[in-house]
């Protein structure tokens, strides 16, 4: 009997501790670890909306929130792969092993993940051999413009836009139908948002008004046109939008008016988050008088003394740059802003506002790849290009607004060219061969791929 109860013991122990071992386990297994970090792009910036999942799971898709951070839950003997993606940058994956998930601390492991820039496929082509537009050995075209019908005007000068600068109109056959004689220092020549052509000199602004040949010359408030001319960019129906930029702050707002109730609405808040703490900075460095003079114009005018200080000293330092963020209208509804700040394309419609934003990384490392400013618009196609030098030469490459990347890429045949304008893919510029006699000529290439 004694024999038969030890037996009946060591059954109930074993049995016993195959209960313990099995609830160890199904407790070390109901155990989860938290994956969690951030998704940066090679500079170290946060990605905000990059798509991450588990390859075992595909249907099972998550987003970065605005801070680049992502967070995912796994069991700790989980053998996977986080795969990582966003438009515009290279897929990533993350090979998960339970080898990694007992790194965790507390339930927790953190591993940042960077995604690189994207390679694009750019397709170099040349554009074709130059026309040239107008030109001659009398003087030197310093600007030119086109009005509504297409006729063609030149600012031109035989010495020196300071002084003798003289408006040319030309008609379809290049022959000049008007002439005037500008009065002081000639800048340059712009056009608005109505196409209007108008004159920058030094002190004055000019409307012109070209009807049947001829030039009809007025003289603008200059107040008025550089406050409620010049900040407009574009229309929509009943809606303006324009921006209170100023090259002297780094921040500014793209705002929409609509003519119907008068109404303004800021659309977009544009700002250089790094340079703008250098400007405050600046008035913690200037002298006691300086900074007696900001709260002085602080008490008086009610704008913030760091402001007034760095829009006065900081913007004459060689750290300062203005901003660029231009707006385009793409289309009949559409407008897309390049903040290149944010890095971050964004389309707008008057209907439902910042309806998208798409990463861009054209403008990243300039130094390297050569990118200027501005963008330019096709006139006739919409077609947006941005600017980039390499020895010299300018590549024209296109960005198309629905990824924010560069499709096509074109050669200009000649280096160092000047004022730059596209229509209907023809691409206009005033260029003089170095180290010739040559006046400053306007030539014109056609920017098509060979079928």
């Amino acid at each position: 009997m004694s024999a038969s109860i030890d037996k009946m013991d060591q059954i109930m122990a074993k049995r016993y501790l195959f209960f313990i071992f099995l609830l160890l386990t199904s407790v070390g297994f109901g155990q989860t670890i938290t994956l969690k970090g951030k998704i940066v792009d090679e500079d170290g910036k946060a990605i905000p909306k990059a798509i991450y999942y588990l390859k075992s799971t595909p249907a099972k898709k998550y987003t970065t929130n605005s801070e680049g951070e992502y967070s995912i839950s796994l069991a700790p003997t989980t053998s996977d792969s986080l795969h990582v993606s966003l438009f515009g940058f290279q897929s990533t994956n993350l090979a998960i092993s339970p080898k990694l998930l007992k790194r965790a601390k507390n339930g927790v492991l953190i591993m940042d993940i960077t995604l690189p820039y994207k390679t694009l496929n750019v397709y170099e082509v040349y554009a074709n051999r130059p026309d040239t537009v107008y030109g001659t050995q009398d003087y030197s075209v310093a600007d030119y413009e086109f009005d509504k019908a297409g006729n063609l005007l030149l600012l031109t000068y035989e010495k020196s836009l300071k002084q003798g600068s003289v408006l040319r109109l030309l008609d379809s056959s290049k022959q000049i139908t008007d002439t005037y004689y500008i009065q002081g220092e000639a800048i340059e020549l712009t056009i608005d948002f109505r196409k209007n052509i108008h004159l920058i000199t030094e002190e004055q602004v000019f409307f012109i008004d070209i009807k049947q040949g001829k030039m009809y010359v007025y003289l603008e408030n200059r107040d008025h046109y550089f406050r409620n001319v010049a900040p407009i960019i574009d229309t929509i129906g009943d809606f303006i939008y324009y921006s209170n930029y100023s090259e002297i702050y780094p921040a500014f707002d793209y705002l929409e008016y609509n003519r119907k109730d008068s109404s303004n609405k800021i659309m977009l808040k544009v700002e250089d988050q790094f340079m703008m703490e250098l400007y405050r900075a600046e008035f913690k460095y200037v002298d006691t008088r300086t900074k007696l003079w900001a709260h002085e114009k602080q008490l008086e005018t009610g704008i913030d003394k760091e402001i007034w200080v760095g829009a006065t000293v900081f913007t004459n330092s060689i750290y300062y740059e203005p901003l660029y963020s231009p707006l385009f209208k793409v289309g009949t509804d559409s407008i897309f802003v390049f903040d290149h700040y944010k890095n971050l394309l964004f389309k707008y419609t008057q209907q439902a506002g910042c309806v998208d934003s798409l990463p861009i990384f054209y403008h990243l490392d300039a130094r390297k790849s050569g990118w200027q400013q501005p963008l330019i618009q096709d006139r006739l196609t919409h077609k947006i290009y941005g600017i980039f030098m390499q020895n010299g030469f300018t590549y024209l490459n296109e960005i198309n607004p629905m990824t924010g990347e560069i499709s096509k890429s074109f050669k200009l045949n000649f280096k160092y060219i000047e004022h730059i304008h596209l229509v209907g893919d023809y691409v206009y510029y005033v260029y003089r061969p170095y180290e010739s006699v040559q006046k400053k000529y306007i030539y014109r290439e056609k920017l098509k791929f060979d079928e």
